[in-house]
């Protein structure tokens, strides 16, 4: 093989994925100049600058400005080179933990959505429940909104951070003010986790649970939670502490806010 093997300007974009365009930029600014020119001004580039063009892209990707990458090139040495790429190794690995978040979010949408087409939202079904992990924001009982804000932004900032959940939440009402027609006063809002000791969780053991389906807005929830009462009174089961109310076709999912729907949620014991 010859010492040295040129590609033409159109070549190397080819080799490097990039257009003719940036090289000729690269050139211009003298980030990255041809190996040689011949005597009518035609840039040739060598296989050997491949790695360096390689790290330019790559750089631009992390959203380092040219001026920086040039600088960096122009006086590296291999303390400065580990330095750099040590940081920017961090940086991807944050954006990757980033993007896994984000994938994690729509494949659990996806799935409460598939599994919500296939629901008959009209019936109302008892059914055994397995044990659950709940993560809880702080009690929602002031009458102070700003307090009630405060625990609610805290709630989420939680949630997304550390729990990188945002579609397994839902409200928690005492059983106690749903009797007396009060379906307003959440007591928490929870999100569904699997355990973890970094945070303080509630766990709901096995049991029993009556389920039924609200469509529509939830100020309008009462005839749904008059049915699920119904049918926990006629088959003699008696509710536990808390209902559990979760949106699973919401302004995501339908355009029509008649078409929300909300899960409903009672534990009971016989």
């Amino acid at each position: 093989m010859k010492s040295e093997i040129y590609f033409t300007t159109g070549d190397f974009a080819k080799l490097c994925d990039v257009t003719k365009q940036t090289l000729f930029h690269y050139d211009q600014i003298g980030l990255l100049q041809p190996a040689h020119k011949d005597e009518k001004g035609y840039r040739y580039y060598s296989y050997t600058q491949y790695d360096a063009m390689y790290v330019i892209e790559s750089l631009k990707e992390m959203e380092m400005p040219l001026k920086e990458i040039k600088g960096f090139i122009s006086e590296t040495t291999p303390a400065t080179m580990i330095e750099l790429f040590k940081e920017k190794s961090r940086q991807i690995s944050e954006k990757i933990d980033t993007l896994r978040s984000i994938q994690n979010t729509i494949e659990k949408k996806i799935a409460i959505t598939e599994q919500a087409i296939k629901t008959d939202f009209g019936e109302i079904v008892l059914t055994e429940a397995d044990a659950e992990y709940l993560y809880l924001s702080a009690p929602l009982l002031s009458r102070n909104d700003s307090e009630n804000r405060a625990a609610i932004s805290d709630f989420y900032k939680v949630c997304m951070k550390e729990l990188h959940e945002k579609y397994s939440i839902g409200a928690m009402i005492k059983i106690d003010n749903i009797e007396q027609d009060d379906y307003d006063s959440f007591d928490h809002l929870f999100a569904k986790t699997d355990y973890t000791d970094s945070l303080p969780l509630m766990k709901n053991d096995k049991t029993l649970q009556v389920t039924g389906y609200h469509t529509g807005q939830y100020e309008d929830a009462s005839i749904t939670y008059d049915a699920i009462f119904d049918f926990i009174k006629d088959h003699r089961l008696k509710p536990l502490d808390y209902l559990y109310a979760e949106p699973i076709l919401d302004r995501i999912s339908v355009s029509d806010s008649d078409e929300y729907v909300t899960k409903i949620t009672v534990p009971v014991v016989e």
